[in-house]
This record gives structure tokens, C-alpha cells and sequence, in this order.
């Protein structure tokens, strides 16, 4: 093991501001979107609604809250979650206590066996799926250190933090292990503890012999927090750290089926009516959705994939026949029951007549639907999905 090279990516920095990317918001690829994910979570207005919304850098106090929340990545920073998995791997202790940057007794904890992290920026930059990833890594108990937040200029995200506990609770119960993870709200008694800074953390000579019968965990750590960019089609990093961690963790117990409602996920049916236009998988921010025609043109296949699903509704407001149905409150084996796409719609190709424009077979239908539409209403017009006439103003 290079001892050096392992040295230099601690204690490296690691910082980099919030910068925003319009183009990969929701509202750049449906315009009939509502999401407010990043407005209801900055906590100093940095973020001004729009469509999409307005960011400004300079007004960022680098909170890292918008990170996890935003279900398509349109926010990017290097997090605090690396470096906290990185850590945590490295420490000897089960029993974690996270703090935040700015907590004033960051020194003195909650009890003398645990080992206090701090990370960068504050807590609810860290997803509900970070607690995951620590369960996967074998920690034994997380106390999330909320004690200080009414002194916080990012206090109302105290809120944020306290929700994601929840949905990290409520999704450990499957594996008995709800209680692995707990917010503290109040100190009983303050606790000398060691504090390790997660972006540089101690490196001794007892820590490196750490780190070299570790060396399973730092593996693990790192495959969960994949450092892939956000190129292309892709969930927003809180949706895939979650779907990774989920990865890592051992089988579920065999009756344990907890839903997702609330969680950014969804599973799709698509009804015989599909028109195989396709419109669905080209508008899907995340590549959830795929449409595939052989070389031949003859045949296509409509697949899904629920674990990259954020429940978005975009293919819902493109669907000219309505052939799309979206249960935003899916259960824990519909979206992690299948590791491979699911096929939603399959078959046959027709060329229509008029425009050539290859659709869903029909037996006796030889006109696409938009062609067909215009057959049967030559001097009127057929309305996007979604669309609808303003009402007429009365006199």
C-alpha cells in the first residue's frame, strides 16, 4: 500500500463553491414541473424562484443543502459525504457522533465511547442515504448532533436534517436497524470524546496499521460513493447514494416491504394505447425511461428502470394518448426488487402512409396518430399534453 498517496487524498482539501447548471433542472425539461425542492431549503435565499430558478453564487454561504435535495444534480459541489466515508472507515469506533462545522462544542459529546466527525458544511447536506451507506460500512449507532442549531444562521434546516433522520429510519427498519441512527436534540451531560476532522483526519502510526486491517471497509466506502460526473441522464446524487447504499446493504429481512412515498421514487405502467412515439424516454431527465427500435425498424421495446425513477411526472406531461400511469408511493421491492430494466411495452412497427413516421402497429391502421388526427379534424388542431386553452373572458 502507497502510504504517501493515501496521506496526500486526506488531507487534501477537497473544497469546491456550490455552482448550478440550469440545464440539468427540472424545469429545463418540463415545463409543467413544480418542483421546489432547492427553494424551500436555502436558508439565505441564495436561490430565487424561476423557471428554472436563479442562483447566486455570491449570496451562497456553502451550506451543501441543496445538494442531496435536487433530483437532478442541477447543483454541484464536492459534499462532506466522501470524506465522512472515508473516515468512518478509518476509525475504530462502530459509534459515530456528526457534527456540523459551525457547532460551537464540537469538543465534548454525548458519550466517551464514540467517536465525533465533523463534517463540512451543514448536516443536511448529507441525505438520508449517507446513513445508509454508514450502516452498510458495519457502523453500530449515528447520533446526528442537532443541540445547536437555534444559534445557526442555517437553523431552519434543522427541519431538513430531522426528516432525513426519519426516512433513514424508516427505511433501516427493514433490516432491524431503525434505531442504528438518532437525532440529538439536547446533551445530557457533555462527554470527553475524540473529534476527527472528516476532510483531514489524524493519521498516527496506529492509524495507518488501522486503515491496513480496514481495508475492506475503505473498499466498500468508496464503491458507494461512486465519483462519477454528472454527464448525461442521471438522478440527482442523494437519489443515487441512496440506490448504492441500498446495493451494499445485506438482503432485507423477507416480510419487510416499507413504501417509498415521499422518498423521490416511482414505478411506471404504460397502458395499451402507447403509440410507441417515444416522447416518454427522450424528455426522462434521468434515463429511467429507454426506447429501443432494432435496426430493421419492425420492432421497438419501452424499458424501465425504478431505481433511477425520481417520480418527476415529465413523461406523464408529454403522453398524447395518456397512455402513462405513475404510483409515486411505490413499495421497497417494486423499485429494489429488480436490478435490471423492466420491459413495459413491446411489439410491432408500422410506417405511416403519409408521413413515414414509424408507430405502434395496429391491425387495419395505416396512419400514425397525428396524421390520423388530422384525417378526422382537417381544420382543427391537436393540443400538447397538458395543454390547455385559456378560459374566454365573459363581458
Amino acid at each position: 500500500m502507497e502510504f504517501f498517496s493515501v496521506v496526500e487524498r486526506l488531507t487534501a482539501p477537497g473544497h469546491s463553491a456550490v455552482t448550478y447548471d440550469p440545464e440539468r433542472c427540472l424545469y429545463s425539461h418540463d415545463k409543467f414541473t413544480s418542483c421546489e425542492a432547492c427553494l424551500d431549503a436555502c436558508p439565505l435565499e441564495a436561490i430565487q424562484p424561476g423557471q428554472p430558478p436563479r442562483f447566486d453564487a455570491k449570496a451562497c454561504a456553502g451550506c451543501l443543502a441543496c445538494l442531496p435535495l435536487c433530483p437532478t444534480g442541477a447543483y454541484s459541489a464536492e459534499d462532506a459525504v466522501h470524506d465522512l466515508l472515508n473516515c468512518a472507515s478509518l476509525v475504530e469506533s462502530a459509534r459515530l457522533e456528526l457534527v456540523c462545522q459551525a457547532h460551537p462544542k464540537a469538543q465534548g459529546g454525548a458519550s466517551e465511547d464514540t467517536v465525533g466527525i465533523r463534517v463540512r458544511g451543514c448536516l443536511s447536506g448529507l441525505g438520508s442515504g449517507t446513513y445508509l451507506a454508514l450502516a452498510a460500512l458495519g457502523t453500530e449507532k449515528i447520533s446526528v448532533r442537532l443541540d445547536a442549531c437555534s444559534e445557526c444562521p442555517w437553523g431552519k434546516l434543522r427541519k431538513q436534517v430531522e426528516a432525513q433522520v426519519e426516512d433513514a429510519r424508516h427505511l433501516l427498519a427493514a433490516w432491524d436497524k431503525a434505531d442504528l441512527v438518532q437525532a440529538v436534540t439536547a446533551l445530557e451531560r457533555d462527554c470527553l470524546r475524540p473529534l476527527r476532522e472528516a476532510q483531514n483526519p489524524p493519521l498516527s502510526r496506529r492509524d495507518l496499521f488501522v486503515m491496513l486491517s480496514r481495508q475492506g471497509q475503505a473498499t466498500l466506502a468508496r464503491a458507494i460513493e461512486s465519483k462519477d460526473a454528472l454527464a448525461g441522464k442521471q438522478a440527482g446524487r442523494g437519489h443515487r447514494r441512496l440506490a448504492n447504499a441500498v446495493a451494499h446493504l445485506p438482503q432485507p429481512k423477507t416480510d419487510a416491504n416499507p413504501s417509498l412515498a415521499g422518498l423521490g421514487f416511482g414505478t411506471l405502467e404504460v397502458s395499451e394505447t402507447c403509440t410507441a412515439c417515444g416522447s416518454c424516454a427522450r424528455i426522462c431527465p434521468t434515463g429511467a425511461l429507454t426506447f429501443q427500435v432494432d435496426r430493421n425498424g419492425s420492432n421497438y421495446l419501452l424499458c424501465f428502470s425504478p431505481q433511477q425513477c425520481i417520480g418527476c411526472q415529465a413523461c406523464l406531461h408529454v403522453c398524447a394518448e395518456s397512455s402513462t400511469r405513475l404510483d409515486r408511493a411505490p413499495s421497497f421491492d417494486q423499485v429494489f426488487g429488480s436490478k435490471e430494466p423492466i420491459p413495459l411495452r413491446s411489439g410491432e412497427l408500422s410506417r405511416c402512409e403519409r408521413c413515414h413516421a414509424l408507430f405502434a402497429a395496429r391491425p387495419g391502421v395505416l396512419l400514425c396518430p397525428v396524421c390520423e388526427s388530422r384525417k378526422q379534424n382537417p381544420f382543427g388542431s391537436r393540443l400538447p399534453a397538458g395543454f390547455d386553452l385559456p378560459k374566454a373572458r365573459r363581458p
